[in-house]
């Protein structure tokens, strides 16, 4: 994933915050969603649903359409076994 400063609006706010942690932690950027999956451990984010969730990131980053990036994101995270959601 390219270095979250070297590309796009990171900014962006997602159409709906993703909660992960229980209520614990929220991603309500794709500078959060972006930074979630570069801290991922390397095993995990070589998965081909989390390398598809970073390219949606880029994307949006790109783009300025930030809407399918928490559809992706769940996915990616209902398949390696986490508990997510969007308010």
């Amino acid at each position: 994933m390219v270095a979250l400063s070297e590309q796009g609006s990171w900014n962006r706010l997602l159409d709906r915050p993703i909660e992960i942690d229980h209520g614990n932690r929220w991603l309500g950027t794709l500078a959060d969603v972006g930074g979630y999956i570069l801290d991922l451990p390397e095993t995990v984010k070589r998965h081909e649903l989390w390398q598809a969730a970073a390219e949606t990131v880029l994307e949006a980053a790109e783009s300025g359409d930030t809407g399918r990036v928490p559809l992706v994101f769940h996915m990616a995270a209902l398949m390696s076994g986490q508990i997510t959601r969007s308010v």
